[in-house]
């Protein structure tokens, strides 16, 4: 790594522990590097000149840019595979601490098990232990007896794309008893309320968001400027479950990662 980059990434990693500017001396100090105070001002002109890093007052330090803070993140983040959660009341504790928003879902492997016909008024479509019901269709019937042994989610998916929107609507209720945590939902009414970046603060607490997203971590394609969501695989109590986080992107996300772990 280049002095260039271990300079930059100082900075960010202070300044995402105590989000204020960052001057030379003190980051020579803080982080012991064995660089002189002189030739780290040096790259701070570099930096700031090529809009990585910025100067808040003539006599401050310097913080990073948005580009600095994605660029910076979409490096680490793509490093992680599978976030492993110690327990849940530990996860709402941190989610406080760190002001994120986090929701946590148990994935659902329950199998379409069986097709009731109810008299020709109703089909009970039954998930092992769950079931939901719909007006009777015979051609529905005839469908849906076509997908015994599909999980929940496939089947969801399928209705969706056939038109039974009835039924996905159902499924969806149904998921959404998965959700075991939902904290800090205040976070994504001040992004709005900021950004005026009201379009998906809705489904961002709508268990159909961990359809739509893969792993990783998103900027502006999802979230307003200044914003960063991360969704990630997750295991708790030894069971499978998904995660969705997020936040500004000056909070310390590779911390609350450790400390969620």
């Amino acid at each position: 790594m280049s002095k260039k980059d271990i300079i930059l990434n100082s900075v960010i990693e202070e300044y995402l522990k105590c989000n204020a500017p960052i001057g030379s001396s003190q980051l020579k100090d803080r982080l012991e590097l064995d660089i002189s105070p002189s030739t780290i001002r040096v790259y701070f002109k570099k930096l700031s000149y090529e809009g990585i890093l910025m100067q808040l007052h003539t006599s401050g330090g310097r913080v990073p840019t948005w580009i600095a803070l994605k660029n910076y993140w979409k490096e680490h983040f793509e490093e992680i595979d599978k976030i492993k959660i110690s327990s849940v009341e530990e996860l709402k504790n941190w989610v406080r601490e760190f002001d994120i928003y986090c929701m946590l879902q148990l994935e659902d492997d329950a199998k379409l098990s069986e097709i009731i016909n109810i008299e020709e008024r109703f089909l009970l479509i039954v998930f092992e232990e769950k079931s939901v019901v719909l007006q009777y269709n015979e051609k529905v019937e005839k469908f849906l007896n076509g997908l015994i042994g599909y999980d929940i989610s496939k089947i969801k998916e399928i209705s969706l794309n056939v038109g039974l929107y009835e039924l996905k609507k159902k499924i969806e209720q149904l998921l959404a008893d998965n959700i075991i945590l939902k904290e800090k939902e205040e976070v994504l009414y001040d992004m709005a309320k900021s950004s005026g970046y009201y379009k998906n603060v809705k489904s961002f607490m709508n268990s159909s968001l961990f359809d739509r997203l893969g792993n990783g971590v998103y900027f502006e394609e999802l979230v307003p400027q200044g914003y960063m969501a991360i969704k990630y695989n997750t295991q708790i109590n030894k069971k499978e479950a998904n995660l969705f986080c997020l936040g500004r992107a000056n909070k310390d996300y590779k911390e609350f990662i450790r400390a969620i772990s």
